[in-house]
């Protein structure tokens, strides 16, 4: 079994999160928070790779939009 030192301090906020969300142990406390920033990770990483492809194709679609609206205006010639 491996230990992790912390301070007093983290020792009682990890104690009173416990008794907040009804948790037995330290270590369950430890468990819940290391999968919850698990998920804020993936999360994380889903939102940046949106956000990459948005700004990767956003001049793509600008051009394709602006060829479709160019091919339905009428122009007079003069």
């Amino acid at each position: 079994m491996a230990a992790i030192a912390v301070s007093l301090a983290d020792d009682r906020r990890i104690v009173r999160l416990g008794k907040q969300l009804g948790v037995a142990s330290k270590a369950a406390v430890v468990r819940l928070a290391v999968d919850e920033l698990e998920r804020r990770v993936a999360r994380d990483a889903m939102r940046r790779a949106v956000s990459d492809d948005v700004e990767r194709y956003r001049a793509v679609d600008r051009e394709e939009n602006l060829q479709m609206s160019a091919g339905g205006v009428a122009r007079d010639e003069p």
